[in-house]
């Protein structure tokens, strides 16, 4: 079974083949978070850390388009 942060890397791979900006772009905003967390914490993360800053992550992203909602009056749609 291949880790998060392999099936993560080998996404982003794929996506840059594709030439799916959005989507490597996410992935690698991801992967920088995890790398950024590994190397101030100074340990490796294991998979369930690795999914809390993922969860993380997007709880920021959802609260950030709620605002957005509230201070403009318009709907973002998420693909």
């Amino acid at each position: 079974m291949t880790s998060i942060k392999d099936s993560l890397a080998s996404d982003m791979k794929q996506a840059m083949r594709d030439k799916d900006i959005v989507r490597k772009d996410t992935l690698r905003m991801l992967r920088a978070a995890i790398q950024r967390r590994e190397v101030d914490e100074r340990i490796e993360l294991d998979e369930a850390q690795v999914l809390a800053v993922i969860e993380k992550l997007v709880k920021q992203a959802r609260d950030s388009i709620s605002q957005f909602e509230e201070a403009t009056g318009a709907t973002v749609e998420i693909i």
